[in-house]
């Protein structure tokens, strides 16, 4: 016997009973006294937890295909430790629910979505972390009689939700008080787990503002291992940029951590923000480096690092001792460093008149001497072969070293078949503190010099020798600069003076030199400063060109990067006769030099009787073998052009002070008798 089902029927009770559905759904979720749900949210929270947790507007129910109740302005308390109250602050959580389970009266969640969240991941002074999250002793999971204070409840009393997504938020790691927190957007990021004590899987995409994002997926531990303080296995990879990264290993109590990272990818300087470190421009790159939780501290091994055709290994093993001092020790070996294919980051895009108003060519940074005394810092890097410049660059070597109570940097190199080496020492005590530099190079080449110190002076082919030696007082490199004292001396060979350093200078002298779009020949040349109170003041100076021999001096301010300079000219034959007139150049960081002819200075710098020729005198010290000509014709300039120290420029600005400043009055005027 066939059954006739009624289909008809049963399509119009659908399409009617749907809308009433709906209603009802409605008018149950506008009815409903939610607050003892959210008081019971709180109540397991803090049980799980220990944290309290706030939601500022009341929870709602919002119905559509997929019911959820919503929650604005929620934040979960920070640890006791912490530097703010609150560890996560979320402007809106939406928790989808079960449908079936609601029709029932009874609340289930299913999914839940955070958006707008600002977390706060920190550290104490002992690597605890704040996301440790132990229950009070009354509470579920750790229990107070178990000797394992990290064994948790088979059945924990908060249900499980086998989804959290989050997007649009902010997540802070602080490494340490006092340290910048590093900062990362989380545009969006999935984290699913069939139980809390399963595998975490994540699938992200998170990155520092202005920076190249990560976009990686896989299983980062369980989630109760999270709140322990012990992920477990970590297993990521994924997309960073153009290039692939990938992190495996573990973070545990028995294995302790253990994380091999691997990189790759074009632009070695897109992983700069995430170091901390402002790393050049180069690639293609690859990078492999491991680290290690250790009983006496933490580890990082680098033991392979490509960047283009430069190559190097590492290690740093950071600890803490038991008085609290952090100490920190790094080891860099390369074996080819290629200057070539490394490039600065350029500064970030400012005006011409910004660019004009900040540009400053002597550094003006801190010396943040505030953590000397508070961590020990040891670095040592070595650099079997640097090329990349005009000449080959062995064995270099920089050390650093920042104890208790001194800041020690060094550096030593060959530079062609020359060497170069410098120290730098900056001592804490008193007030202001002591910098004393000390720098020396013999035979070599000014352009490569400049171009390792990271300073374009614009000399080209030029070899000599240089003897610095400066001593200040001050917490930043500008301070100690504004008050030093101490002497520069400085003598090249052949090499060519650029063309742009002529601008502003008198047509005559351009012609006198007959330089051309490359520059003017320069045959050999030194200078000897008297650095006083900031004020390098140039004593003697000589240069030489085919054309023309000249002597002068003038100063250069380390205060406000100014300086003015007087030349006298002779010419070497008597067609350029008429060109040879004194002249006076002025300029400074940021300002266009300008120049004019000063006649009658020629009269003024000559003594008395029989006037020696500059260039007569020079061919003879030309003839001795392996002497600088320019070097033995400035010990006898007084001699031969006795006015010219009077003539020497004087900074302005001295003379102002010297002005304006009122007479000492007479401590030791003898008083009248009675």
């Amino acid at each position: 016997m066939a059954i006739s089902i009624p289909w008809r029927r049963i399509a119009w009770i659908t399409i009617i009973s749907l809308p009433l559905a709906a209603v009802g759904a409605v008018v149950w979720g506008s009815t409903r006294d939610l607050s003892r749900y959210e008081a019971r949210l709180a109540e397991r929270i803090h049980k799980v937890t220990g944290r309290d947790i706030k939601i500022k507007a009341p929870l709602s129910i919002q119905i559509g295909r997929e019911p959820a109740l919503v929650a604005q302005g929620v934040t979960l308390s920070n640890a006791p430790w912490g530097s703010r109250p609150d560890l996560a602050q979320v402007r809106k959580i939406t928790m989808y629910l079960d449908p079936f389970a609601l029709f029932l009266g009874e609340v289930k969640v299913q999914r839940v979505v955070l958006e707008g969240a600002d977390i706060l991941v920190e550290h104490n002074e002992v690597a605890d972390t704040n996301l440790e999250m132990l229950p009070p002793p009354d509470g579920s999971g750790p229990r107070p009689y178990d000797n394992r204070s990290l064994r948790i409840k088979s059945n924990p009393a908060f249900p499980w939700i086998g989804t959290i997504e989050v997007r649009d938020s902010v997540l802070s790691i602080v490494e340490s008080p006092g340290r910048t927190p590093l900062v990362l957007n989380v545009k969006d990021a999935t984290f699913k787990a069939s139980a809390s004590g399963q595998p975490l899987i994540m699938q992200a995409q998170i990155g520092m503002p202005r920076a190249v994002m990560f976009d990686v997926s896989g299983t980062i531990g369980t989630f109760d291992g999270w709140m322990r303080g012990l992920p477990g296995n970590i297993d990521v990879q994924g997309n960073f940029g153009d290039g692939r990264v990938a992190v495996k290993g573990t973070i545990g109590a028995q294995k302790g951590t253990n994380l091999e990272i691997t990189a790759e990818g074009s632009d070695f300087s897109s992983l700069g923000p995430y170091l901390r470190l402002p790393l050049p421009s180069g690639g293609p790159y690859t990078l492999t480096a491991k680290t290690f939780r250790l009983r006496s501290g933490f580890k990082v091994e680098v033991p392979s690092l490509k960047v283009g055709n430069s190559e190097l290994a590492g290690e740093a093993m950071f600890r803490v001792s038991r008085s609290g001092t952090p100490y920190a020790t790094v080891d860099i070996d390369a074996s080819k460093i290629d200057l070539a294919g490394l490039h600065a980051i350029p500064a970030a895009s400012q005006t011409d008149e910004q660019t004009s108003q900040t540009r400053r060519f002597f550094p003006t940074n801190s010396f943040s001497a505030r953590w000397l005394g508070r961590s020990q810092l040891t670095l040592n890097a070595r650099a079997a072969e640097v090329t990349g410049l005009s000449s080959k660059v062995q064995n270099a070597l920089v050390t650093l070293s920042a104890g208790e109570k001194r800041f020690t940097f060094r550096g030593a190199a060959s530079i062609g078949d020359g060497s170069t080496g410098f120290d730098l020492v900056y001592d804490p005590a008193g007030r202001l503190g002591m910098t004393t530099l000390t720098g020396t190079a013999s035979r070599v080449s000014f352009e490569d010099l400049s171009a390792l110190l990271g300073l374009d002076l614009g000399l080209k082919g030029m070899v000599g020798d240089i003897d610095l030696r400066l001593r200040g007082t001050g917490r930043s490199a500008h301070d100690a600069l504004n008050v030093a004292n101490g002497t520069i001396d400085i003598s090249a060979g052949k090499g060519t003076w650029p063309g742009d350093g002529l601008a502003g200078w008198p047509a005559e002298t351009q012609r006198l030199l007959g330089g051309n779009n490359e520059g003017v020949p320069v045959n050999c040349l030194t200078g000897s400063f008297e650095v006083k109170s900031g004020i390098a003041n140039l004593r003697r100076l000589v240069v030489d060109t085919p054309r023309a021999v000249m002597i002068g001096g003038g100063y250069v301010s380390f205060r406000n990067e100014g300086w003015e300079f007087i030349l006298a000219p002779e010419a070497r034959d008597a067609h350029n006769a008429s060109l040879a007139s004194p002249l006076r150049i002025k300029g400074g960081t940021a300002r266009e030099a300008t120049g004019a002819l000063e006649p009658g200075l020629a009269k003024l710098l000559i003594g008395a009787g029989t006037v020696p020729s500059l260039t007569g005198t020079f061919a003879q010290l030309a003839r001795q073998p392996n002497a600088n000509a320019c070097a033995l014709l400035a010990q006898r300039v007084d001699g031969m052009r006795p006015g010219l120290r009077a003539q020497l420029p004087t900074p302005v600005v001295e003379q102002h002070d010297r002005a304006n400043r009122k007479p000492r009055p007479n401590v030791h005027r003898r008083r009248s008798r009675p």
